[in-house]
Order: structure tokens, then C-alpha cells, then sequence
């Protein structure tokens, strides 16, 4: 038999069992779950959609009211501070400002407003005055009186801080609590805020948000204005302390330096203080604290910055670093391009090749802080009075 037909002879023998085989099943595969087909672009809302979800906001708004009685509101001072109140609530607490404290009580009598809703964390404070669950509305006041467009309203962010704006000018800045600013806004939609009575002056004590009905009628037919992003973050960069790349740094305050003061709290603790705010404290060193009052009077500092979560100030004169190396102080030089962060036994610092300079907190707010210090181009840390009991860490420009 030929080579060849023998070994095809073979293979066939050999085959012939797994021919018999019958044919595998078919694999089954898991059964897929089809997805909706979405039609419509991802874009814009609607006018129809963009209501639709507002008034889901505003249905699931939880709200923080006092109820009070108008009659018994009064404006009176409470160890040393000027608060408006009646006889068992206190309304809001003006500090040492008594002008502002006597108007605001003298606007809500004349508003005749019952109830006082709070939304925490603004920068001014979001406060609301309702009358029986309804907005007030001014008719003849003193007050200086600014429009809001109602219909524009909204929580955004802006330069890394969230605010609530009407597109044209910043209302509340809420830092980076996104949750709050969307809060804020959701009262204005519920109750058509679409102005702001403003009292106290040169700055502002207090914004009253307002209801009136015939500015929200020529509002209907007004054409919509184009935004103002410039604007918006002007109004924005005076309340936070922003960087390059929509980093937000913290909050900022204004500072009169001829209201700084030296006063003793509970244990004889000296602290240096700015109205309400406590700058820094000092232990028992009184002459320390003087020295760094001195120190910032002489800077003319006109506003602080609280960088991060553990709040380290940095003061500002017009928007810039102070300079200067107060006299009294420990001073170390900075060198912005050797900067690095670096944990310290349980804590972070801001470090210069290996040399702690500032104690920071956490890596977070030791990051956000040499940011600070590169962006300025800070040069000098002073240091007025002992870390350890207390005392003040200022950055400045050096000489």
C-alpha cells in the first residue's frame, strides 16, 4: 500500500470517536442589561427643566428660623457688646459697632418682620428676615437699597471659592462649602429675594435681603444681562484669599488698626483682638502682645488672610504683604525657592531645604501655606512672643 494512503488511513481511525461526539452546547452568556438610549446631548437645561429642578431644591430646603416678637427688638449692650435682641433672643451680635447695632433694630421694627433664618459659613453672613413665613418689602427707608437680578441667581465657583451671585456681583461667599452657597441660593429662589438693603457704613454691618414686587414684574419682560465674571471676582477677592489656578486660601477680614486691643480673658491669657476676632494669644506676656499690636499699627494693615484649616494668618495692607522686621520679634529669612514641606514628629512645617520655618498642621495646609509664600514672594518670618504659650508668627516682605 502507497506510504501515503496508509497514513491518511490512520488519521482517519483516529478521528472517527471524536466525529461521534455530538456537537457542544452553545456557551451562554450573562444576560445584558440594556441602557436607555439618551437621544439629547448633555448641555444646558432648559427654561421647562431648569424650573423643574428648582423646585425640587426648594421643596427638600431644610431651614434654620427663630420666631421672635418685632415689638419687644431692641438694640442694647451686653458686656460691652452692642447686640440687636428682645427680651429672650439674641438677633445678631454688632460688636462695639453701636451705629450699626441701633439702626439694624430700628429697620426690622420698621420691616415688622417675625422670624430670622440663617444659612452658616458666608462671608458676609447670610441672614433673611421673613414676615409670617413671607419676604419683606420696603416701601421708604434709609437704608441704601441694591437690585438683585432674582431670575439670575446662583451658587457657582469662582476662583476656587464658592459663592452665591446673580452673574453680575458676588452676594455670599461660602469659601468651599459647595453645600451651603446651594443652600443660599435656594432661599433666595424660594422667597424671590431680588434686593439688598445694606446697613452700617464705610463697611457693611449688615445685608437684608428684600422682595419687591414691581421690580420682579419689569424683571419678566427685562432682557437678560450678560454676566460679569470680573465683577463677581472682585466682590469675591475681598472676602477670600485666592490664588493662581481657582485655588481658594482661606478667608479674609478687614482690619481697622486703630481697633486692635490688648484684653484678658478667663486665667489671665492676654490676647490681641480685632472686635470679635481674636488675632493671637499670649499666655501671660503682656509686653508680647503689645509689641505685635504695635507691629501691625505700624504696617497700617488694612486686612487677614486665615490660610487653611488651622487658620494661620497672614496680614495684608491694601491687598499686599506687609514689610518690614517689627522690632522685638525673632526673625528667620525665607528663601521661596527652597521651600518644601515635611512632617514633624505629629505635625506638618513648611521647611527651607531641612530647616522648619512654620508650623503648619496638615500636609494639606503645609502645601496651601508654601503656595502662599511663593506666590507672594514672602522673605521674613518674625516671630513676636514664644510658640509654645502662645504668641504671633508674621510673614512679611523683609526690608
Amino acid at each position: 500500500m502507497p506510504r501515503r494512503l496508509l497514513v491518511a488511513l490512520v488519521g482517519a481511525i483516529a478521528a472517527a470517536p471524536a466525529l461521534a461526539q455530538p456537537a457542544p452546547s452553545p456557551e451562554l452568556l450573562p444576560p445584558t442589561v440594556l441602557e436607555p438610549v439618551v437621544l439629547k446631548a448633555p448641555g444646558p437645561l432648559s427654561p421647562a427643566e431648569a424650573a423643574q429642578q428648582r423646585d425640587a431644591t426648594i421643596k427638600a430646603l431644610k431651614e434654620e428660623i427663630v420666631k421672635f416678637d418685632p415689638g419687644a427688638v431692641t438694640a442694647r449692650a451686653v458686656d460691652g457688646h452692642w447686640q440687636v435682641r428682645t427680651s429672650t433672643e439674641v438677633l445678631k451680635d454688632f460688636g462695639f459697632d453701636r451705629g450699626a447695632a441701633i439702626e439694624a433694630a430700628r429697620f426690622i421694627q420698621e420691616l415688622r418682620v417675625n422670624q430670622m433664618g440663617t444659612v452658616k459659613g458666608s462671608n458676609p453672613p447670610c441672614e433673611y428676615w421673613l414676615v409670617d413665613g413671607k419676604a419683606p418689602r420696603v416701601m421708604n427707608t434709609r437704608a441704601v437699597i441694591l437690585p438683585v437680578t432674582a431670575r439670575a441667581i446662583r451658587a457657582e465657583q469662582v476662583g476656587g471659592t464658592w459663592v452665591v451671585t446673580d452673574g453680575s456681583k458676588g452676594l455670599h461667599d461660602f469659601g468651599n462649602n459647595a453645600d451651603a452657597a446651594r443652600q443660599a441660593a435656594a432661599v433666595y429662589w424660594k422667597y424671590g429675594f431680588n434686593q439688598l438693603a445694606v446697613i452700617g457704613a464705610p463697611q457693611p454691618a449688615m445685608l437684608v435681603p428684600l422682595t419687591d414686587p414691581q421690580q420682579a414684574d419689569r424683571e419678566k419682560s427685562a432682557p437678560v444681562h450678560l454676566p460679569s465674571p470680573l465683577g463677581v471676582f472682585g466682590d469675591v477677592a475681598k472676602t477670600s484669599l485666592l490664588l493662581p489656578g481657582n485655588v481658594y486660601a482661606g478667608p479674609k477680614v478687614r482690619i481697622d488698626p486703630e481697633k486692635l486691643a490688648i484684653a484678658r480673658r478667663e486665667g489671665g491669657n492676654v490676647v490681641l483682638v480685632h472686635g470679635d476676632d481674636v488675632i493671637a494669644r499670649f499666655g501671660g506676656g503682656e509686653m508680647e502682645a503689645r509689641t505685635a499690636m504695635k507691629a501691625l499699627q505700624d504696617a497700617r494693615v488694612t486686612e487677614m488672610a486665615r490660610i487653611g484649616s488651622t487658620g494661620f494668618p497672614l496680614f495684608l495692607a491694601n491687598g499686599q504683604p506687609i514689610p518690614g522686621e517689627p522690632l522685638g520679634a525673632t526673625r528667620m529669612s525665607i528663601r521661596a525657592d527652597r521651600l518644601k514641606t515635611q512632617k514633624i514628629r505629629e505635625t506638618w512645617w513648611v521647611c527651607e531645604d531641612f530647616r522648619p520655618l512654620v508650623e503648619a498642621g496638615t500636609k494639606d495646609d503645609a502645601e496651601l501655606l508654601a503656595r502662599v509664600i511663593k506666590y507672594f514672594d514672602l522673605r521674613m518670618v518674625c516671630t513676636i512672643g514664644r510658640p509654645e504659650t502662645g504668641g504671633l508668627r508674621l510673614l512679611t516682605m523683609g526690608r
